[in-house]
């Protein structure tokens, strides 16, 4: 298959499994960085997130401004116009690498081309199953994965209510995150026995491990620790180093430091504390959190006590 020009605009992209801080980064670099447009998900229709009937008829505006009312009511619906879709179907087998490379040139250069500034950032989940096709997508490109502990990202995913959590309605056109049955891992019946903590547990350990395996040592994207970031003692440095290497693709987005001031200590779509923390998560919990995460959780230097 003939593979379409690449998009020439210069690109960064921060993504993840979600609840690690894209939301946060999305708004950090709309402000620090001069000279580009930040976008969060700009082909996900966020409504859900908000209470209240103003509140998401707020959201649907906006978002309508960002990226289109054609784009968010006319291609999504004909998935024309959904990158973690792409993504899903690459990891389920379903797409080879030129497919997806072209599905993702057409959805995305020109829209990106369109934006503000010289340079443009996109904060979205959407990119997880792609790492590896960065190259072949953009002629420039800057990207991190983002990942964080298991147990805290479990417990937050929990809370949050979305991930192999959405109602019936919501399901038949919002985006479902592969399972295990569509990696055949396990029979439909078994899947559908497991709780949600546990399709969580497995979510974490097997889809981590295949988007940072998607990473190949490429020098334009990186993997990062939301506890670097977020936790740290010295989470400026970190932050300040992960930055730099984003910024490296454009010397106009040099970024002082004296500019974060304060910014870890704002809270984005923080999630509320009804699951437990670890300590008091049941011996079964820990048992199978343990199997099916151990492995990646020792790679990734996490300790567990």
């Amino acid at each position: 298959m003939e593979l379409t020009k690449r998009i020439s605009k210069p690109t960064i992209i921060i993504t993840s499994l979600g609840r690690t801080g894209t939301k946060f980064f999305q708004v950090l670099l709309e402000n620090v960085m001069p000279d580009s447009t930040a976008l969060h998900e700009p082909d996900v229709l966020n409504i859900f997130e908000y209470q209240g009937l103003m509140n998401r008829l707020n959201q649907i505006n906006e978002q309508v401004k960002e990226s289109g009312f054609v784009n968010l009511f006319l291609r999504k619906p004909l998935g024309l116009w959904s990158i973690i879709s792409i993504s899903d179907k690459r990891m389920r087998g379903e797409l080879d690498s030129d497919t997806a490379i072209n599905l993702l040139i057409n959805q995305r250069k020109k829209f990106i081309t369109a934006q503000k500034g010289s340079v443009y950032i996109e904060s979205n989940i959407g990119y997880y199953g792609i790492l590896d096709l960065l190259d072949e997508v953009f002629e420039q490109y800057r990207a991190v994965f983002i990942v964080r502990d298991g147990r805290d990202w479990v417990r937050s995913h929990m809370n949050w209510g979305q991930m192999y959590g959405k109602g019936f309605i919501q399901s038949l056109y919002a985006h479902l995150w592969p399972t295990a049955v569509e990696f055949n891992l396990m029979e439909a019946g078994g899947w559908q026995e497991l709780s949600r903590f546990e399709k969580l547990c497995w979510s974490w350990g097997t889809l981590n491990r295949l988007a940072i395996d998607k990473i190949n040592n490429d020098p334009f994207t990186r993997l990062v620790l939301f506890e670097d970031i977020f936790l740290q003692q010295d989470r400026y440095h970190k932050l300040q180093s992960t930055l730099s290497f984003l910024s490296s693709i454009n010397e106009r987005l040099e970024i002082k430091k004296d500019t974060l001031s304060g910014w870890l200590d704002k809270r984005i779509h923080e999630s509320c504390d009804s699951f437990p923390t670890w300590s008091e998560w049941s011996g079964s919990q820990k048992s199978y959190f343990l199997r099916v995460c151990g492995s990646l959780m020792d790679d990734l230097g996490y300790d567990i006590d």
